[in-house]
């Protein structure tokens, strides 16, 4: 089968997407079995979140120890991160290719908008649902984890920092990449159904967040929403962006307090923009649609009622001088229309016709 899936995904928001439950059509390529689906998704999780796995399991039970060291621990550490996002990366683009699906199909480009082009306001509105996701999940963590989270260095110098980013830059860019886009996008190709899509997605991405106990029922609040704006949009890249300013944001507020307080006031920025850009999108729609025609004449409706019957009307043949007018035959009755021939003037014989000189003569 052919790949068509560089017109994929389409424009997103209204009118292409009329609910909020319409989503992206599958990506245009040859379907797999479900045993090789979910063989390589499985496959693929684990290279990348056994570990993970069990480290949360051991921490949930108090023997993983919390992270400790210096630039001699953490420089070395922090490379490792940035390689586990480039081996993510070309592990999945590679694996999809060989069955047709493209970096566009697994939400490698921006959201488009209707004319094609790529649609910053759209990208800043699926931050800012992002973003409400994982405050709202975050409540709820904090509500149910009672006190079970990631052990932190006693002390956390700049070599600590660092590597904090960059574990911050792979959890955006592995798990979007590995327990997202590759997981919905393969089990799609597969025709599994919707809600078994979402269910194994939701419970893989809370499965290396054990660490949370109950509290893990927050990741899936916002994971769900996460499976949601990626069917919707076909886009994973502002999610991604988003999930690393908020891991960043966590590590780093953790040494400096006055961060916290600076992306809360980013937040409502955010917040404020992405509901004008809607605003403005909705009015842009609502002047585009076409407006009734003024000045259009009005065609009464045909009159209703039985026949009008009667005796036929009669009188004397009507009389008269005979009506003149050109020949009826001949080659004048013949001859052709001329699309552009001016009108007749006022004296001017039936069948001249002017040209320019002579117009401007007279």
């Amino acid at each position: 089968m052919t790949s068509q899936s560089g017109a994929w995904p389409g424009p997103v928001g209204r009118p292409a997407r009329a609910h909020w439950w319409s989503v992206q059509p599958p990506p245009p390529v040859g379907r797999i079995p479900a045993r090789r689906a979910y063989a390589e998704v499985l496959l693929v999780f684990a290279a990348f979140f056994a570990a993970s796995v069990v480290a949360g399991g051991e921490t949930l039970a108090g023997r993983y120890p919390p992270p400790s060291g210096s630039w001699a621990i953490f420089s070395p550490a922090t490379i490792n991160e940035l390689g586990t996002s480039v081996l993510a990366i070309l592990v999945v683009t590679l694996l999809s290719a060989r069955r047709g699906i493209t970096p566009r199909s697994l939400g490698l480009s921006w959201p488009r908008k209707g004319d094609g082009t790529a649609g910053a306001a759209q990208s800043l509105r699926i931050g800012v649902w992002a973003v409400l996701a994982l405050l709202a999940g975050g409540a709820v963590t904090s509500a149910l984890a009672m006190g079970n989270k990631l052990g932190q260095p006693a002390h956390q110098d700049a070599s600590y920092l660092i590597y904090a980013v960059g574990a911050a830059v792979t959890a955006g860019i592995v798990e979007e990449m590995v327990v997202l886009a590759f997981v919905v996008t393969t089990l799609r190709q597969a025709a599994r159904p919707l809600p078994e899509i979402v269910l194994v997605a939701v419970l893989l991405r809370c499965s290396y967040h054990d660490y949370y106990g109950l509290g893990v029922l927050g990741i899936a609040v916002w994971a769900t929403v996460f499976i949601w704006l990626f069917l919707r949009t076909g886009s994973i890249l502002p999610l991604i962006v988003v999930h690393i300013a908020w891991d960043a944001n966590i590590f780093l507020g953790q040494r400096w307090h006055a961060i916290p307080l600076a992306s809360a006031n980013v937040y409502l920025l955010l917040f404020v923009v992405a509901g004008l850009t809607w605003l403005g999108d909705v009015r842009a729609r609502s002047l585009a649609r076409p407006a009734p025609l003024d000045g259009m004449p009005v065609t009464a409706p045909p009159a209703t009622g039985p026949p009008t019957t009667g005796p036929p009307t009669t009188g004397p043949p009507t009389t008269g001088p005979p009506t003149t007018g050109p020949p009826t035959t001949g080659p004048a009755a013949t001859r052709p229309p001329v699309a552009d021939e001016p009108p007749l003037r006022l004296g001017q014989p039936a069948g001249q016709v002017l040209d320019g000189d002579s117009a401007a003569a007279s």
